[in-house]
């Protein structure tokens, strides 16, 4: 469970544009305060802001590469690439490089899920309430979704935060057992900024957080470029380095290999 966490961890980060991040950059308790604007209008903006032409929204596939650097007490830090392949309707595919080499993955490929060790050999089936969490976050990534849709229940407020106004969802998932993620939106750029939520490693509460460092347009949509998310205090650091919309993906992508 803990390296399928961390990789669905990996992949909220990555995607872009439902589920950017944030972390907890700001100091103090915030002043919180009713919206000025419904959860409708807000999603509304948002998109506008993050997908202007709805390319992202009407892609038929997406590929998305990252460099993910984690940063150790003692030695050089560890890099890898981060690599998220999505078909519709419903198919994902993250996968871990390093040194030009798989290290593992997890595909879904709309009805089953899988996590794939390579160095191992190994495919484990995902099941039971580890299938509805890798379902629900891959679902945060799937084109054209919008909060309203993957949450069961959104509540909006408005904070500020280091004299900034942000917009803040708490968003309760509709699996149950799952934490609420918490996401806060920049009022003047409708940005989402920040993301908390908190899970359950080896039966450990995980605090999760991330900074979203710069955003950038890719293939037209506006994207984070840079992003540091924290693990319990692993500090690890993401930079897009590869975005294509409508890149040809064949469905054989989303089947597990057979090891010899």
């Amino acid at each position: 469970m803990k390296l399928i966490f961390k990789l669905l961890l990996c992949f909220s980060a990555v995607t872009g544009v439902i589920l950017l991040t944030g972390c907890g950059i700001f100091g103090g308790g915030p002043e919180e305060y009713p919206a000025d604007i419904s959860i409708f209008k807000l999603q509304e903006r948002m998109q506008r802001a993050t997908d202007p032409d709805r390319k992202f929204a009407d892609a038929n596939t997406y590929v998305q590469k990252q460099m993910l650097e984690v940063k150790k007490t003692f030695g050089d830090p560890v890099q890898s690439i981060v690599e998220i392949k999505f078909k519709r309707p419903d198919m994902f595919k993250m996968t871990i490089l390093r040194d030009n080499q798989q290290v593992n993955s997890v595909i879904f490929n709309g009805k089953q899920a899988w996590s794939i060790n390579y160095s191992r050999k190994t495919v484990t089936p995902i099941e039971g309430l580890q299938f509805e969490t890798f379902k629900f976050i891959f679902a945060m990534g799937r084109p054209g979704v919008s909060y309203t849709q993957i949450f069961k229940n959104v509540k909006l407020s408005q904070v500020r935060l280091d004299e900034l106004e942000y917009y803040k969802m708490v968003c309760t998932p509709n699996v149950s057992g799952l934490e609420p993620y918490i996401i806060y939106v920049g009022k003047n750029n409708f940005l989402p900024k920040k993301l908390e939520t908190v899970e359950q490693i080896n039966g450990e509460n995980a605090k999760y957080t991330a900074v979203m460092d710069s955003y950038a347009m890719y293939e037209g949509v506006m994207i984070a470029k840079e992003s540091t998310t924290i693990l319990n205090g692993l500090k690890q650091n993401y930079k897009v380095i590869y975005y294509k919309l409508n890149a040809p993906i064949d469905d054989s992508e989303f089947t597990p290999p057979q090891f010899n």
